[in-house]
């Protein structure tokens, strides 16, 4: 009966530490980015729900080096444009509602330099030439776990997904999945329980094929073609004359 009336104390003691900071702090339910190229830097769409706290202020995750080019409020009235600042020591894009403790649907748009700078990638074994890493590393640097995040990292057009180095390929769980949306090439993730301070990384590599490359092997189908059919030449030259004799039976 002790050991229950102990477990039962613990218990209502996390849940009451847990009540506190979501009233202080929010939540964050739902983490969605959509991440698109603009030459070396990346465009990055956010979806996001939760819950304001007892401030009607929503802190979300901010990005170095980035600039917020839009948002808006898909549910729920924000005040006053949104403002960087720092909670337990970390930059956060805090986000004024008009209702605490209120759930609410937000939209964002960041450029964030250098998201698809490019690297010569290390590989041991013979590949063809072109062959570049590319790294992107999102961190909540919120004051709150991210209950759900989904991150959709596009492949630059005009380049091949070569391979997905980060997350590492499991037998026994599934890291990512390789998804088209349109034209472009799609590596998602999806984590749970993504709390302040940790990180969601990937890292591909990509290869974009020489227009030399291209251009020899569209040549060596066209050789190749006009080879198989000057070779049957007289399987082609018996059907053509078959053919018109047909036509002047019937006529």
């Amino acid at each position: 009966m002790k050991k229950t009336m102990k477990y039962l104390s613990v218990s209502s003691l996390i849940l009451a530490a847990v009540s506190i900071q979501a009233s202080e702090l929010g939540e964050i339910h739902n983490y969605n980015e959509i991440i698109q190229p603009a030459e070396r830097d990346g465009i990055i769409d956010v979806t996001v729900s939760g819950v304001t706290n007892d401030q009607g202020i929503l802190y979300l995750p901010n990005y170095e080096d980035s600039s917020l080019s839009a948002y808006s409020a898909l549910n729920g009235k924000l005040e006053q444009n949104p403002e960087v600042m720092s909670v337990h020591g970390r930059e956060v894009l805090a986000y004024q509602f008009s209702k605490p403790n209120n759930e609410v649907l937000l939209q964002q748009t960041l450029l964030v330099k250098d998201v698809y700078k490019t690297k010569k990638a290390k590989i041991k074994y013979s590949q063809p030439g072109g062959v570049k890493r590319i790294s992107y590393e999102f961190i909540n640097t919120s004051p709150v776990m991210i209950a759900k995040y989904s991150g959709q990292f596009s492949v630059p057009k005009k380049t091949e997904l070569y391979g997905v180095i980060t997350p590492e390929w499991s037998k026994k769980k599934k890291t990512f999945e390789i998804k088209r949306d349109g034209d472009w090439k799609i590596v998602e993730v999806n984590r749970k329980k993504v709390s302040p301070g940790d990180d969601v990384k990937f890292k591909i590599r990509t290869y974009s094929p020489s227009p030399i490359i291209k251009w020899t092997l569209w040549s060596l189908v066209v050789f190749l073609s006009g080879a198989l059919l000057w070779k049957r030449r007289d399987v082609v030259m018996g059907l053509s004359e078959e053919t018109a004799a047909e036509k002047v039976t019937a006529s």
